[in-house]
């Protein structure tokens, strides 16, 4: 992603955000992952009981991914100001995984003084599984 400031001015209704591939995630992001958010569930690190619990094997943690999303959008909107982002979590990450991420311009306005952008944006694994669907809505400068 462009490390160029970006302003309102230069985003359009419509425009597509560069598309971003993460991963493959591994084992030791998964670790390193439970102890920064005491998220200890083994469902993410230890493949036995993952399979367990009936999983093929160990499972990114779902806010693990929303902050992979996160950082993608914030990525893109250097510049801007990240006002509010939202995340559905649809399908399972396998460890293992590249995430493919994309997003796109839904709605380009003006509101209590501010410049807003509003972008949808999806992760997908290459199977083309879709694992999360947000939006974010973000503040930027004019020119």
């Amino acid at each position: 992603m462009s490390e160029e400031i970006i302003y309102f001015d230069d985003i359009s209704e419509g425009m597509e955000i560069p598309i971003k591939k993460v991963g493959p995630i591994n084992r030791q992001q998964l670790v390193d992952y439970a102890s920064a958010s005491g998220d200890y569930n083994p469902i993410h690190y230890d493949k036995s009981m993952a399979q367990m619990a009936r999983l093929d094997g160990c499972i990114v943690h779902g806010m693990l991914s929303m902050a992979i999303v996160g950082s993608y959008i914030t990525d893109w909107a250097k510049g801007g100001v990240l006002k509010n982002y939202k995340i559905k979590f649809s399908g399972i990450t396998p460890e293992a995984s590249t995430i493919r991420i994309k997003g796109k311009v839904i709605k380009k306005y003006e509101e209590n003084g501010e410049n807003l952008v509003e972008i949808e944006v999806t992760s997908q694994l290459k199977n083309e599984t879709v694992t999360t669907q947000g939006s974010a809505v973000i503040a930027f400068k004019k020119k």
